[in-house]
């Protein structure tokens, strides 16, 4: 399994934008246009370049070769390639990808000031409990170290809204390990969190024990 990260400092400039636009596929591009903000647009356009470099890389593929798929919850896999799993999430300046041979699972988050009744209705009584229980000053970052936590949980088990945030929960003890508690499903899967960027959160969860250690970075003018 590997992590890769890519850092938007700032956005593409018109011809690197239509050199990516040209690499992906007709209905990423119309997905693409739709976007109302230049920043949504980009985040995604660059999720699937990212992806299909790395398959490019891992698989010695053309980049015509390559072409995706949605299962029955809307997790997207690479067509031909049934033992090859990734995952994207992309937030404020950061896109990232997770990818290998176990379902994978991943979810980065900006910081950002929030009304904490958000947590009483997504997270479960438990997690919500020992969310208001921390210090106001740590209170936040704990906020958005559960989410991406349960986030990067339910994209791994690939149900999507079937698997609802409240229905399982988290906890973090105080060596920063990750303990899961989910009724609803008995899947193997290993969770870590990673220190991405101060002012965000990020964390991964796969079905084998062979998340990385640290987190490939990339530029988009690499890709």
């Amino acid at each position: 399994m590997k992590i890769y990260a890519v850092y938007l400092d700032q956005l593409p400039d018109p011809d690197q934008f239509e050199r990516m636009m040209a690499i992906v596929s007709e209905e990423k591009r119309h997905k693409v246009k739709r976007y109302r903000y230049p920043e949504d647009a980009n985040r995604t356009l660059i999720g699937e370049v990212l992806i299909r470099n790395i398959i490019k890389e891992t698989y010695q593929l053309t980049n015509e070769a390559i072409s995706f798929m949605t299962g029955p919850h809307g997790k997207p896999s690479a067509k031909g390639l049934p033992d090859f799993h990734f995952n994207i999430s992309h937030s404020g300046s950061w896109v990232i990808c997770g990818a290998g041979r176990s379902a994978v699972g991943v979810d980065v988050e900006k910081i950002k000031p929030i009304n904490f009744d958000i947590a009483e209705r997504f997270f479960s009584p438990d997690e919500y409990r020992d969310l208001m229980a921390k210090k106001e000053a740590e209170r936040l970052g704990y906020f958005y170290h559960l989410w991406t936590i349960k986030e990067s949980f339910v994209k791994q088990a690939g149900k999507g809204l079937a698997l609802p945030l409240d229905s399982f929960s988290v906890k973090l003890d105080g060596q920063g390990r990750v303990f899961v508690n989910s009724p609803q499903t008995d899947l193997p899967c290993y969770l870590k969190t990673f220190e991405l960027d101060p002012d965000y959160k990020m964390a991964a969860c796969s079905a084998s024990d062979d998340l990385p250690d640290e987190v490939i970075k990339k530029r988009y003018d690499e890709l």
